[in-house]
């Protein structure tokens, strides 16, 4: 075989894997029925943190939305960390009925150092559970109360439904809508349904402060959500999956404005994947745990864009390889693999308030 050939067997094998998978929890999603509800017993006091960086713009309608949450005043209350801020983001904070924290660190600057300096701050045996979120990301009504329910089912880690705020902006943000709502819609719920664990999304994170104390937060890279999350795994506690509590992040209207956020977060999971990808795969293939090695999975599989990206690469070396062996198989191969990708974004299209 040629040294294109071997290329395009390799890719073809990795990206089969990948449309597998995915293929899968669409599959599991339609057909397994989602768990029964039912009337918590109790219900937590929860504090919400919010990490702001020069975030006076979006920071109040986060606040506002809080502000109306269905849930006892008494059982919860609001935390936001203006971090090395430049702006009027703590007077916009003190506006409401909340606690406010102002941080200057710029050596240790960052989310993942501005959540690990709150909570060393927080009498953590006077609160139930974390909560984390964007400060841009309003939250839906009912936030607080499906969240109580989600630990009421035994959850002790929870990623919420991480929803696009402004959809219809731009062509950019309704892509990046279809793209939310696959995998708030399908995929995170059909890891549940499967009794598989979700993973950490940076927003809308939730913790029994329990957990917080037996893994204390350590995560100061770009990727803070990825590398605590692996330390979870690592520890035998897994993310559970709440389909109701909803937070709306305030997309990037154009692509240009998304790079440099999309190329940090990829380094970060890069980053992660480097540092606990072996440490994970090995605890998989030791403990015999498939919850273990799928967790494994998001750290390895392309996102849904680049998935795409290589599959369109992947073709146009296949027509190249044609034109020289008049070998089909590959350009089969990675147009089928095209086609499986454009159904399942057309289904989560289908999934979106505005499907047209």
């Amino acid at each position: 075989m040629t040294v294109l050939g071997a290329i395009l067997l390799i890719l073809g094998t990795y990206l089969s894997a990948y449309v597998a998978y995915q293929t899968l929890l669409f599959v599991v999603n339609a057909l397994v029925a989602d768990p029964r509800p039912f009337t918590p017993s109790r219900l937590r006091f929860i504090n919400v943190l919010i990490p702001a960086h020069n975030e006076e713009l979006y920071l109040p309608r986060l606040l506002a939305s809080l502000e109306t949450q269905d849930y006892p005043k008494n059982l919860h209350r609001v935390t936001v960390i203006a971090d090395n801020c430049a702006d009027g983001t703590a007077a916009a904070a003190r506006r409401f009925d909340v606690d406010v924290l102002e941080r200057t660190d710029t050596e240790r600057s960052g989310k993942g150092h501005a959540i690990g300096w709150t909570l060393e701050r927080l009498d953590l045996d006077r609160i139930d559970a974390i909560v984390i979120v964007d400060a841009d990301s309003p939250v839906g009504p009912g936030f607080l109360e499906q969240l109580n329910l989600q630990l009421e089912r035994g959850d002790r880690v929870i990623q919420c439904y991480n929803a696009v705020a402004n959809p219809g902006q731009s062509w950019f943000t309704r892509v990046m809508d279809v793209s939310r709502t696959i995998s708030n819609d399908i995929l995170h719920p059909a890891k549940r349904k499967l009794g598989l664990s979700s993973y950490l999304m940076g927003n809308g994170m939730c913790f029994d402060t329990r957990v917080l104390r037996e893994i204390p937060w350590n995560a100061f890279t770009v990727g803070e959500d990825m590398e605590y999350c692996a330390r979870l795994l690592l520890a035998d506690q897994h993310v559970g999956y709440c389909r109701h509590a909803k937070v709306y992040h305030q997309e990037s209207v154009t692509l240009g404005q998304a790079s440099s956020q999309r190329i940090r977060w990829s380094s970060g999971r890069f980053q992660a994947l480097a540092r606990f990808g072996p440490s994970l795969i090995r605890k998989a293939i030791t403990a015999g745990s498939i919850v273990c090695l799928d967790a494994t999975l998001p750290y390895v599989f392309p996102n849904p864009s680049l998935g795409m990206n290589l599959t369109i690469l992947g073709f146009a070396l296949s027509i190249v390889f044609w034109l020289v062996t008049s070998e089909m198989s590959f350009a089969t191969w990675f147009a089928v693999l095209a086609v499986l990708q454009v159904l399942m974004f057309v289904v989560g299209a289908l999934y979106t308030k505005d499907k047209l």
